[in-house]
């Protein structure tokens, strides 16, 4: 391994050890709370729910017609040379 990779390590496990340091050391509780609990149900559903009812696809369709535009041929000119 050469010198770049070294220090690129060195250098992720001394952020990391700060970032678990500071995480240590806050009042603040991050991911040890406890989440609230659900809300309990007030009413009891009256049976199988009722699937829901498909939107109809749009029947209208669009249609454009492109006519394509004439390409005007360019012939070259050619200019005799001079004979020598």
């Amino acid at each position: 391994m050469n010198r770049e990779s070294w220090l690129r390590g060195a250098a992720v496990v001394a952020i990391t050890a700060v970032v678990t340091l500071a995480a240590a050391c806050s009042d603040k509780d991050t991911v040890d709370t406890v989440p609230p609990p659900w809300p309990t149900r007030t009413s009891t559903p009256a049976g199988p729910g009722v699937p829901p009812v498909p939107t109809p696809a749009p029947t209208s369709t669009v249609s454009s017609t492109v006519t394509p535009k004439a390409t005007p041929r360019v012939t070259p000119s050619v200019t005799p040379s001079p004979a020598r």
